[in-house]
């Protein structure tokens, strides 16, 4: 394609249509530009009109490309004036501190905390800021209803059933089908359907540690994952995770030097809490590394199609050349919640993890399986991960503009590259888990950020989801949480 500089129209390339949508090519080549400082904070872009002329592609393609820079950060729109690169970029922001973590295993938080947090978050009637989950209205429901009826119209008999491990074999060619068009080589018959990503990760830990192993895993991480760690009894030793470019391989070589250890369990891409994506040559360091010395890597990768720009990440398997990468992740955060189908690829464990999966939990629902199977068998899968990201993109980037605004001057905020989770470093005299605790009395839920490691620390600390409409309620919400914090500064 010709440069967005030139006057001569190009063709869409056959590679635009067969790979990214049409407006994401000219987005990077755009966001490329900005990057490069061809185009600089308050400059013009070219209208509507002009871009689809130089590009040659269509008005349509070439306003969704704007949209999306938009929803990025990169550019913003002025009322009768057109797109200009932002003065403020989003990325100009301060982001949170990668504290540093003792070398030896944690001692896991309380139990006691975790389950207050989850009593508090559960209640009805909150402002809904702390479940990691996309609200119904970003997802596809009405395709999914009509699908359900469908299916249980055309098969009643397999939805009533059991469909035993290793699951339904259209849903498991779906996803290595996937999976191949990343460079990760699994074969339908290595894959194991699961109820949900989380029960994933207990069967491959439960297959491959016993009380007492030590395992590696980043900090901040998902509490979920902890709280699994801690009723295996298992001891953690945490890898400092940057809030941008994940773990650092160095940390991990060193850990592996001080350590026995039975299994690594990373989430990097779109880690939550922090949205960092491990760079690519990083993740081939790190899978190599963990390779060599024969330690088993648990990948849960469930946020890695929600990639802003990138739209699907690489998975940490695509760089397994010695099969030891278990490649965990669910439809959970795309689809539907409510499905509770999961997956754990892999061929080296394939018939321990069948036999461990049918001993925990039988079988996955059935109706679950098929709907997910043809849906993602579909073309409206794709559609529909096109749309969530920009609006994912968008959501993300205009929370993070109302903590800044309303919250203490010192609060540092995470720039998540995908998923939909926002880490919060509020100012070092404030307590995050008071702020939870008066926020659930204002009727709001959030996430405190102690419960997001093995040894207690991110005291200062909130993580707050952004699959959420934006609303008055949710700006208000916002708004008290800011009041409270600040609130709790100047007190201290």
């Amino acid at each position: 394609m010709a440069s967005l500089d030139s006057d001569t129209p190009t063709a869409p390339s056959a590679e635009a249509h067969g790979g990214d949508p049409l407006y994401e090519t000219v987005a990077r080549r755009l966001l490329a530009q900005i990057d490069v400082g061809a185009l600089r904070p308050g400059d013009r872009v070219p209208s509507v009109r002009e871009l689809s002329r130089k590009t040659g592609y269509s008005i349509t393609t070439a306003l969704k490309a704007y949209e999306h820079l938009e929803a990025l950060g990169a550019i913003e729109s002025r009322p009768r004036s057109g797109y200009f690169v932002r003065l403020e970029p989003a990325r100009a922001q301060a982001l949170p501190q990668t504290l540093e973590i003792p070398p030896g295993p944690a001692s896991l938080i309380s139990a006691d905390v975790i389950s207050s947090v989850l009593e508090t978050v559960s209640r009805p009637g909150l402002v809904p800021l702390a479940h990691a989950s996309p609200a119904p209205e970003l997802l596809p429901v009405a395709q999914l209803h009509h699908l359900t009826r469908r299916l249980l119209r055309e098969d009643p008999d397999t939805a009533a059933g059991y469909l035993m491990p290793p699951g339904h074999a259209g849903l498991r060619q779906q996803i290595a089908r996937r999976l191949a068009g990343h460079r990760c080589e699994v074969s339908p018959d290595d894959i194991v359907i699961t109820t949900g990503s989380l029960e994933a990760i207990n069967l491959c830990l439960r297959l491959l540690c016993c009380a007492g192993d030590t395992i590696l895993m980043e900090s901040p991480t998902y509490s979920g994952l902890l709280q699994v760690a801690e009723e295996m009894r298992l001891r953690v030793v945490e890898l400092p995770n940057h809030p941008q470019h994940g773990i650092d391989p160095d940390d991990l070589r060193r850990a592996i030097r001080r350590h026995r250890v039975a299994a690594a369990l990373f989430v990097q891409n779109f880690n939550n809490p922090t949205g960092s994506l491990l760079p690519e040559e990083a993740k081939r360091d790190i899978v190599q590394t963990l390779n060599g010395h024969g330690v088993p890597l648990i990948e849960d990768d469930i946020y890695g199609e929600l990639g802003y720009a990138c739209g699907r990440a690489t998975p940490l398997k695509a760089y397994d050349e010695a099969d030891m990468v278990l490649h965990c992740s669910s439809l959970s955060k795309t689809l539907s919640p409510g499905l509770r189908v999961g997956w754990v690829a892999s061929h080296r464990w394939r018939r321990e993890l069948i036999r461990h999966k049918f001993t925990l939990s039988t079988a996955t629902n059935s109706l679950s399986q098929m709907i997910a199977g043809a849906f993602l068998e579909s073309s409206a899968y794709d559609r529909h991960l096109r749309t969530l990201r920009a609006t994912l993109a968008r959501s993300v980037a205009r929370f993070s503009e109302a903590v800044l605004r309303h919250f203490p001057p010192q609060t540092a905020v995470s720039r998540p590259q995908g998923g939909f989770v926002l880490w919060i470093e509020l100012p070092r005299n404030v307590d995050g888990l008071e702020l939870f605790q008066r926020a659930a009395r204002e009727r709001i839920s959030v996430n405190p950020g102690v419960i997001f490691s093995a040894n207690g620390s991110y005291q200062n600390y909130l993580r707050i989801n952004c699959a959420l409409p934006w609303s008055a309620e949710i700006e208000q919400a916002i708004a008290t949480l800011g009041r409270i914090a600040s609130w709790q500064a100047r007190r201290a």
